[in-house]
């Protein structure tokens, strides 16, 4: 796609130099990123690889990318690296003097490449511009300012840094870039999951897990949750009930059911404060239900001597499955397909009252969680023994707890017709000819 050109235009920049590559950081407007700006797709007709720079976008990135700029009030954008071919952008450097002599500051005593740092980016509207690494943003950028109806009519005036660097079309020019845009999406380190739950204002599972650790009485006390980077528990660690990990996998399961919102959804768009209370109270209902039903959870989570209490309950012989983290979130999974078919309001929704909608989830799941009161909580019986527990070994395979999920769910009638039918064979497949569902029932 051809884009018409906008004309010249002066970007304030500073000129640097790093290894070979020598670069610009300027600001762009939003309106300027989408003028100026190609998609790699709008660039090469030919996709063979040898020519392609970029990944392919995918549309659901920028769709929260967008969701994310239109809405977020706090909304924030790392720089963007673009790189620069045809057309014949100029560098104007201007001059730094000193401007009063009462300053202390002395232009005169700065080396060279600094004095020569300052100036405006010329660019004729002839380049053709196209992100190393930013192309999603790029995509959002776009898809936000497309929409007509979006509340913030100066959202295209808002500003974000973009480093330009040259790019030489030829093969070896390519290649050049091709290997920047591999540097900087390969050394890229992407967010670990404790970092989320630390620190993420967005996902609202992690601002849930927080406020489990830090208001909820039973996970607030101290050393009851592990707070190290792992969801594994060894079974000779009889100081803590739960990693924070395991925590924020449990809500996930439970949230993207009640909420009926995608993945997505829940890690990138922040509910407003009123919304984000109702999937907090639901975190609160989920583990206050599980300690009504299941009393070592309670006496675990409310005694003073929780350290007697794992002892009792998890030992290498098996004991009780909610003191292994597969067990727990496993009993998270029973609860969201068993509240599933209960829940009718919508999440989220500005014709709903987010107090109404947190009462009548809450009890959803307090209901949920009963369904499971006669759940045999044993490893070393039915369901569990011989599939995800072995009681020879005493090892744990995790890889089938989902076999097992699927076992309880057709104990309780809540199994889905289409799982129903394969799970027999695939406990053949996970143990033995010899097996069938049946043999796992109680």
């Amino acid at each position: 796609m051809k884009k018409k050109n906008p004309g010249p235009t002066y970007l304030p920049a500073l000129k640097g130099r790093i290894g070979k590559w020598a670069f610009y950081t300027t600001l762009m407007t939003l309106d300027e990123v989408n003028e100026r700006i190609y998609l790699s797709d709008e660039i090469y007709q030919n996709k063979n690889l040898s020519d392609m720079v970029q990944r392919s976008v995918k549309s659901g990135r920028a769709e929260n990318i967008a969701a994310y700029l239109k809405n977020e009030e706090e909304r924030f954008f790392p720089a963007m690296v673009v790189a620069v071919f045809e057309g014949e952008p100029n560098w104007l450097e201007f001059s730094i003097r000193k401007q009063n002599e009462s300053l202390e500051f002395d232009p005169n005593t700065l080396d060279r490449a600094k004095l020569d740092s300052f100036g405006f980016l010329s660019l004729t509207g002839k380049e053709q511009l196209f992100p190393l690494d930013g192309q999603h943003r790029l995509a959002g950028i776009r898809e936000a300012l497309s929409d007509s109806k979006r509340q913030n009519e100066y959202l295209g005036a808002e500003e974000v840094t973009v480093m330009l660097v040259a790019h030489d079309p030829s093969d070896s020019g390519r290649t050049r870039s091709r290997r920047l845009f591999t540097t900087l999406n390969k050394r890229a380190v992407s967010v670990k999951k404790h970092e989320t739950i630390a620190l993420d204002e967005d996902d609202v599972m992690a601002i849930a897990t927080r406020h489990l650790v830090e208001k909820f009485g039973p996970m607030s006390k101290n050393g009851v949750v592990s707070f190290r980077t792992s969801a594994n528990i060894t079974t000779s660690d009889t100081k803590v009930f739960t990693s924070i990990v395991t925590l924020y996998d449990i809500l996930y399961d439970l949230f993207k059911v009640i909420s009926k919102r995608s993945a997505d959804e829940l890690k990138y768009n922040r509910p407003d404060d009123e919304w984000t209370d109702v999937y907090r109270g639901c975190a609160e209902s989920f583990f206050t239900s599980l300690m009504e039903v299941f009393p070592e959870a309670k006496r675990c989570l409310t005694d003073n001597d929780a350290e007697a209490v794992i002892t009792e309950n998890r030992r290498l012989d098996g004991g009780h499955f909610l003191f292994r983290p597969v067990g727990l979130r496993m009993i998270a999974q029973l609860v969201a397909a068993a509240v599933k078919p209960s829940i009718t309001a919508t999440f989220e929704d500005p014709k709903q009252s987010p107090s109404v909608v947190r009462q009548a989830v809450m009890d959803d799941i307090r209901k949920a969680v009963a369904v499971f009161s006669d759940l045999p909580t044993e490893l070393a019986e039915k369901p569990y023994a011989g599939l995800i527990f072995d009681p020879g070994t005493h090892k744990i395979s995790v890889g089938r707890a989902t076999i097992v999920r699927d076992v309880i769910l057709k104990k309780y009638n809540l199994i889905k017709p289409s799982v129903d039918k394969t799970l027999t064979a695939r406990i053949k497949r996970s143990v033995g000819e010899q097996y069938s569902a049946e043999d796992f029932l109680w």
